[in-house]
């Protein structure tokens, strides 16, 4: 009686796992370089990645206002930029000098037409921040406002 109830509870377990298995490896998807698709010829063929989208705005602030609890201090940058695709801004692997310089990579969870980024505020605050894609300068935020 135990070993049967045994089964059916791990088989339970195993049925009620896989879907979140399975959904797993989906996740990991929009973040691929790039894409393997069939042409017409039925030949493989490599999908490229989405060209770097115009950016249109970009603003970066620090938000010091008070609020209840102690929540930190973040420097927080938002962008808008001309593309319906999902885009997010990630640390670059160089940072160039006083300057604090960001990625924007495909993928992401963003409302289309906008990314945004946020950190805790680094000490002492960038000089610039650099926006890059594809190794390429994006956009430039001379100035970093103070929300108080």
């Amino acid at each position: 009686m135990v070993q049967a109830f045994n089964r059916l509870v791990g088989r339970g377990l195993a049925l009620a796992a896989a879907p979140f298995l399975l959904a797993g490896c989906q996740c990991l998807w929009p973040f691929a370089p790039a894409a393997i698709e069939e042409d017409v010829n039925g030949e493989a063929e490599i999908a490229s990645v989405p060209a770097c989208p115009e950016v249109t705005s970009a603003e970066s602030w620090v938000n010091r206002m008070p609020s209840v609890g102690a929540n930190p201090v973040k420097l927080i940058v938002s962008l808008r930029i001309a593309s319906e695709d999902a885009w997010m801004l990630s640390p670059a692997d160089d940072q160039a000098g006083g300057a604090l310089a960001l990625d924007l990579v495909p993928g992401g969870n963003s409302v289309p037409g906008t990314v945004g980024y946020n950190q805790s505020q680094p000490s002492p605050l960038p000089d610039d921040i650099l926006i890059l894609c594809g190794g390429k300068e994006a956009a430039r935020i001379g100035e970093v406002m103070i929300v108080q």
